[in-house]
């Protein structure tokens, strides 16, 4: 595991989840590094996952297209990022961890779910709902950057919880913020470096490159956002426990 706090509170344990490595078909990786700095200068612990499964498919970053006789898996790319220190995401313990956070990236949506090619009828895969189903209906905290919160919208959907705030940048990804909102959740408009923090439904989201023009330091303000709000929704009881 990776530890980068001297306690052992379960309260300070969070599992960061991963899909892969690359903005186009995996996790983008500056939010994804942004995002482990930003939890260990929060001195959080925390620990990564991936699924144990192929990536929907392998983009070429320098082309842009698709490499159609390459094959890759998510928790062998995302060792990548995590330096070898992953588990599988069917390894995920909900009793283990305080939270759940999840890096963005566009794989996010073709590994996770399948929204980047089914829209509105997008379905969450089933591994993930399974690992991630039991932090919600236990009202422990999600967050998640960048397109990533159209994840937590599906777990809210399959949760049956209507109102969730979450946010995909300043509004203009028409597509995700409908289908967002006809799933039963709200978009909250944001801006780079700004959170959107839904206190009652223990859910923290940030933009981070839903803005394509945002800079590294954007990324690590959006980063360091939801870490902020995540630890608020950390210190703030859940109603009804």
């Amino acid at each position: 595991m990776l530890s980068h706090s001297s306690t052992n509170r379960p309260s300070e344990r969070v599992a960061v989840i991963l899909a892969g490595c690359g903005a186009k078909d995996g996790s983008e990786i500056t939010e994804a590094v942004s995002l482990l700095i930003s939890l260990s200068k929060a001195n959080f612990q925390f620990e990564c996952f991936a699924p144990d499964r192929k990536t929907h498919h392998v983009i070429d970053h320098l082309t842009g297209q698709e490499v159609g006789y390459e094959s890759r898996n998510q928790l062998h790319e995302a060792a990548r990022i995590a330096r070898g220190r992953v588990r599988s995401l069917d390894e995920l313990k909900q009793a283990h961890f305080a939270a759940v956070v999840l890096a963005g990236g566009f794989g996010v949506v073709k590994n996770l779910c399948n929204f980047a090619f089914a829209g509105e009828e997008a379905v969450i895969n089933a591994d993930v709902k399974h690992a991630l189903l039991p932090f919600v209906l236990e009202k422990k905290p999600l967050a998640a950057l960048c397109i990533a919160p159209v994840v937590l919208a599906l777990l809210c959907r399959e949760a049956h919880i209507k109102g969730a705030q979450l946010t995909l940048g300043d509004g203009s990804a028409h597509d995700a913020i409908r289908a967002l909102q006809n799933w039963g959740s709200q978009h909250k408009a944001t801006r780079p470096g700004e959170a959107c923090v839904d206190s009652v439904n223990k859910l923290v989201s940030a933009p981070a490159y839903m803005f394509d023009d945002a800079t590294p330091a954007d990324i690590f303000a959006s980063a360091e956002a939801l870490v902020l709000g995540l630890r608020s929704l950390l210190e703030t009881p859940s109603r009804g426990k």
